[in-house]
This record gives C-alpha cells, sequence and structure tokens, in this order.
C-alpha cells in the first residue's frame, strides 16, 4: 500500500496502548489530522523522536484501515528544541495547540494559519520572542483568521462612532453606553488590535509596547478566546500557574 507523505508539525499528542502514540499533525495542505505512531512511547523505537510535540517535518503515513492513518517514518527538519527547554514556553506552546485544534477541527486545511504557528514557534525558540506578547498576537489573530475578527471601528452594538471598552462577548468595541461591564480601552490598545489583526505573520511581533500595554492586551486576548469559543482549557489554567511560579 502506497504512502503518502505530509509536510506539518506535530501539535499535540497522547498515549494510546501499549506503549503507542496517537499525534496530531497540523500538515500542509492537509489541516490537523491524527495518525497513530506504533511503539513511539518505546524509548528504543524509531518513531519515538518524530512523535514529539513541536517535530516539524515530512512524515510518511499510511491508511491504516480505520478512521486513524498510521505514521512510517518520518524526516524531521526542526524540533524547536529552545521551547523545549523552557517550562513556561512549552506551557505557553500547549495551550496555543489546544486552541489551534478548537478552532480547526480535523482535516480542514489553513495554510494561513500554519503559517502562524510556525512563525510564533521560530520567534519564541530563536528570537527570543516575549513570552507574553507572543501569546496575545497568537490569540488574536488566530480568532481573526478563524472566523472571529474583532470589530472595531464603531459600536457593535448601536453603531455609534464612539469607541469606549471592548465587549468579549459580542466581538468587538461598544460605546459608552452599551459598553457597562466590557474591558475598557482607549485609542491605543484598538490601533494594537488593529495592527496585530491586519499585519502579515511575518511582522506580527513587529511593533512597540510597554508592558502594562502587553499586560492588557493578553488579559482582552484571552478573554475574547474563553469567550467567544466558551471554553476553558487547562492547558492555559497550567500556563497560567507556571507564569506565576
Amino acid at each position: 500500500m502506497a504512502n503518502s507523505f505530509v509536510k506539518g508539525i506535530v501539535i499535540k499528542q497522547s498515549a494510546y496502548g501499549d506503549g503507542h502514540r496517537i499525534l496530531s499533525i497540523f500538515g500542509e495542505g492537509t489541516g490537523i489530522i491524527k495518525a497513530i505512531s506504533y511503539g513511539a512511547g518505546k524509548s528504543k523505537s524509531s518513531n519515538a523522536a518524530s512523535s514529539q510535540v513541536l517535530c516539524y517535518g515530512t512524515f510518511s503515513l499510511a491508511a491504516n484501515g480505520g478512521r486513524l492513518m498510521s505514521v512510517k517514518g518520518a524526516d524531521i527538519t526542526d524540533s524547536f528544541y529552545p521551547i523545549s527547554c523552557d517550562i513556561k514556553k512549552l506551557a505557553l506552546v500547549s495551550y496555543l495547540g489546544d486552541i489551534t485544534y478548537e478552532i480547526l477541527g480535523e482535516n480542514n486545511a489553513d495554510d494561513n494559519i500554519l503559517g502562524l504557528y510556525l512563525n510564533t514557534l521560530y520567534a519564541l525558540a530563536y528570537r527570543d520572542a516575549d513570552i507574553k506578547k507572543a501569546k496575545a498576537v497568537y490569540e488574536l489573530r488566530l480568532m481573526s483568521m478563524g472566523g472571529y475578527m474583532p470589530a472595531l471601528d464603531k459600536c457593535v452594538e448601536c453603531g455609534s462612532d464612539e469607541v469606549h471598552a471592548f465587549d468579549l462577548l459580542k466581538g468587538g468595541a461598544v460605546c459608552k453606553v452599551c459598553g457597562a461591564g466590557a474591558v475598557k480601552v482607549n485609542k491605543a490598545v484598538v490601533d494594537a488590535i488593529r495592527y496585530i489583526t491586519g499585519c502579515d505573520n511575518k511582522r506580527m511581533l513587529s511593533f512597540e509596547a510597554s508592558e502594562q500595554m502587553i499586560d492588557y492586551l493578553n488579559k482582552i486576548a484571552q478573554g475574547y478566546v474563553s469567550a467567544q469559543l466558551d471554553k476553558k482549557f487547562k492547558s492555559l489554567d497550567y500556563y497560567n500557574t507556571i507564569l506565576l511560579s
């Protein structure tokens, strides 16, 4: 049976049976696909290294007689190793993988989001990007690419040109009258969100912001993900715990 080849990255993995692993591989032209890597949980397995989260390369896959493919081999070109040496970055990418999977599901090709994911990993691993900045930018860009682009030009409730706050559930700017309970924003915050959601992937971190601004963007971005997806993520709880340790 002929193998198929997918260039992609392992964004999640879980134990399966006696020493096997189920991999979620985010591939070019395929989206997120699941495949079984037999024996990958055993230290002497030839598939052990290529079954780790963040392994990026070309995977050889074969039909398995069921819903899942099986991994026959892999030619790994990068593992973003510096991330695995930093527990905070590792916790962050676990969360980023979870929200990416939640947005895309399986077998829905989106190479723009794949590019976002890979560029974020590269920035964290090799450019020592600020972890909080990378998180907020990824959340806002992922939501925008995934169909949840925030409306910022006018109040999403009444259409007023006044922008006073950001309503996480309504998905955009609100005026003072309509913004009870919403997160207050000023022009600088709105401009930052507009830049983040509208720029090219390669320039998404190329803006200056104070630590206070980054913290505020994190508050908005994290809340926006939670409100729009109506889901809590254990990986986010773990990341926040690690960040405070």
